[in-house]
């Protein structure tokens, strides 16, 4: 356990701007920093983060919080982890004893398996410092022409040839085999028989983007080795498909040089590097993915939705067959993502790895510079020649060019590709407008899917159950609500303003000074109202909770909650944003007044906002009891006299909230200023 002290200390130093700078690339617009979510694939930035409130919200896919919700989210760690992650990164000290065997077997399994690659890691670095260590792996990245800072800043290691040094050693640490069979890196057969995976190769670490060892790729040594490379499976921790190899050492070069290349291998990258390009990256022995891409994306600086002229990437692919099949298909992936994309192609027989070792980094720097090309414009002189001696073949050409054209999002780029690839094909510009049109209005229809006449005519041939035997029992013939615009206004007051003082005129004329929120529960309490979203009056409860305590709630009660779900909705109240209403105006003379131009102190608002958003909360509770006991009437065939009674008391609460608000009820109420 972390105590509360080191808790808060935490919070205190991560700043939201840092934290979520290291994952996407930021942009200040007024009051905030903007950017593209790394929650859901978005184009159009509407990711905001708070350096006032350090918080973060998504207004596209409402997911919010504080750094620590936003480092577990990211790195799908638990909120335990989350801590220590963000003190290591702000060097807060977190003193905790050495876990036991037995400890270690308790942690989750998530927690486990980043445990052992961590741990892995340093003991695969640590027999470098071995006599076989020196002698093969060191040898070995030196006849690479690794230098040994670099070899250091990569983390590179060796496994000891022997087969199960690894394992045993791993155990022995006290780590169970069921982590070391899930991570990969221990194969199990027969009768227990247990094989290290990278015994004897060259090891290079993979790292998440936060730099945590997530998976390594072991490199054959001895020449008789069947594969060249092993890479650690699939697991808890890994997902190939979605981590590119040098992210972490490169994010800051490429925010810094609004640019990334990228290469095939994990030796392209470190020799690139060596060379002195640091905004570099590969794939993790596998072909390039739109995840990858999606990732990189949020990566390259964030631009407003109608340019896109930061966010370049540059494919460096060696110039034999193979080389230049990636470069042709990986373009297309990444135009489709909004990038910016040209290819530099390498002579014959180089790749970046022997091109970078051979040449030194004004050389490496010079080539790249004087042989990048626009993309499109590299795969038409790919094919043009071959193609101008046949019709069939340039009719393909062009095709392939209007589907290639039609995947950019931005308009202007793609009439201003059309305009290009005409003069390159020698074709008239309204032929390639057609035709890239003509292949965009067909995926539209495509992803419109069937009729609506279709669909009815599927449902009237069968018998289709009610809607409500699709939902879980427990939850069959209850009403699934979203909250109301009068319980985010309640709400947003608790969080905000909760543990404000708020003085109460006693029938004997004495004051009695609270709490909003205890005003707010109490007053709630008297006519038996409750929110109607769960998770309103759980966060309510738990807040008066802390009340009976004799413990004060800060003001970043929920912010700091070790419930992420509250986090998430405190966050969407603080930086959600509501039309103000003049009801609190005390300046406006002009009924069109600008929000800006009024300026409020908020705590001498609430003895007016406190009773005023409880009133509309009431206002809204008796409408629905209202509409609930009229239709019981309609239905009710005994005597009606007491229902009738209370229809006409809901009546008259409801005109007594009427005359207290006014006209202006209907209108949500502003807490922000």
């Amino acid at each position: 356990m972390i105590d509360t002290a080191t808790v808060d200390r935490i919070f205190e130093a991560a700043d939201i701007v840092s934290v979520v700078s290291d994952y996407v690339s930021l942009k200040r617009k007024g009051a905030n920093y903007w950017g593209n979510c790394p929650f859901h694939d978005e184009k159009t930035p509407s990711f905001s983060v708070s350096p006032a409130k350090n918080i973060y919200k998504c207004f596209g896919c409402g997911k919010g919080g504080n750094a620590v919700n936003f480092i577990m989210g990211v790195e799908n760690i638990s909120y335990y982890e989350a801590l220590l992650f963000l003190a290591k990164k702000f060097h807060i000290e977190v003193k905790e004893k050495e876990l036991s065997h037995e400890e270690i077997q308790q942690q989750n399994e998530k927690e486990s398996l980043m445990a052992l690659t961590e741990w892995a890691q340093k003991h695969f670095t640590e027999n470098l410092q071995t006599q076989e260590g020196q002698s093969v792996g060191m040898s070995y990245f030196m006849h690479r022409g690794f230098r040994e800072d670099i070899i250091k800043r990569f983390q590179l290691g060796y496994a000891l040839d022997k087969r199960d040094e690894y394992t045993v050693a791993a155990q022995q640490a006290g780590f169970k085999l069921e982590y070391l069979e899930k991570t990969g890196m221990t194969i199990v057969k027969e009768n227990n028989y247990m094989i290290d995976r990278f015994h004897g190769r060259a090891i290079f670490p993979i790292h998440s983007i936060s730099g945590r060892v997530i998976a390594f790729g072991g490199r054959a040594i001895k020449k008789d080795e069947v594969a060249k490379y092993q890479n650690s499976p699939e697991s808890d921790i890994y997902h190939k498909s979605t981590v590119l190899y040098g992210l972490y050492f490169a994010k800051s070069a490429i925010t810094k040089k609004k640019k990334c290349y990228i290469v095939e291998g994990y030796a392209d990258v470190i020799s690139m590097v060596q060379a002195g390009v640091e905004n570099i990256v590969a794939p993790c022995g596998t072909a390039l993915t739109t995840q990858q891409i999606q990732q990189l994306r949020r990566i390259l600086p964030s631009v407003d939705a109608e340019r896109s002229d930061d966010k370049n990437v540059t494919l460096l692919y060696d110039g034999d067959a193979a080389g230049m099949h990636a470069a042709l298909k990986n373009g297309k992936m990444l135009l489709e993502e909004g990038l910016n994309v040209k290819v530099v192609v390498l002579p014959e027989p180089e790749d970046p790895d022997s091109f970078a070792q051979n040449h030194d980094s004004t050389e490496v720097a010079k080539y790249l510079e004087e042989n990048e090309q626009d993309y499109i414009a590299f795969k038409i002189n790919h094919y043009l020649a071959e193609a101008q001696k046949d019709p069939l073949k340039m009719s393909q050409l062009i095709e392939d060019i209007a589907s290639t054209i039609e995947v950019i999002p931005d308009e202007v780029k793609r009439s201003i590709y059309i305009s290009m690839s005409c003069k390159m094909l020698n074709v008239e510009e309204r032929l390639l407008y057609s035709r890239v049109n003509s292949i965009y209005k067909k995926k539209q229809e495509e992803a419109k899917g069937p009729s609506r006449a279709d669909v009815i005519s599927k449902v009237q041939s069968v018998d289709v159950p009610p809607p409500e035997a699709f939902l879980p029992e427990e939850m069959q013939g209850n009403e699934l609500v979203e909250p109301s615009q009068t319980e985010k206004d309640l709400m947003q007051v608790i969080v905000r303003f909760g543990n404000y003082p708020f003085s109460v005129v006693q029938p004997d004329g004495s004051t009695l000074t609270t709490s909003v929120a205890e005003y707010i529960q109490e007053d709630m309490d008297i006519d038996h109202l409750q929110f109607n979203t769960p998770i309103y009056q759980e966060m309510l409860n738990q807040y008066i909770e802390r009340f009976k305590k004799d413990q004060l709630p800060s003001e970043q009660f929920f912010i700091r909650s070790s419930n992420p779900d509250f986090v998430s909705e405190a966050s969407k109240l603080i930086m959600d944003s509501y039309p103000l209403s003049k009801i609190f105006d005390k300046n406006a003379k002009d009924t069109k007044i600008k929000i800006k131009q009024v300026s409020f102190d908020e705590s001498e608002r609430l003895p007016k906002i406190v009773p005023y958003v409880l009133c509309n909360f009431k206002y809204e509770w008796i409408e629905k009891l209202i509409a609930e006991k009229s239709q019981l009437l309609r239905q009710y065939k005994g005597d009606i006299t007491t229902l009738m009674s209370e229809i006409n008391q809901l009546n008259k609460a409801k005109a007594k909230c009427v005359k207290l608000l006014g006209e202006r009820h209907i209108q949500p109420v502003s807490f922000n200023k």
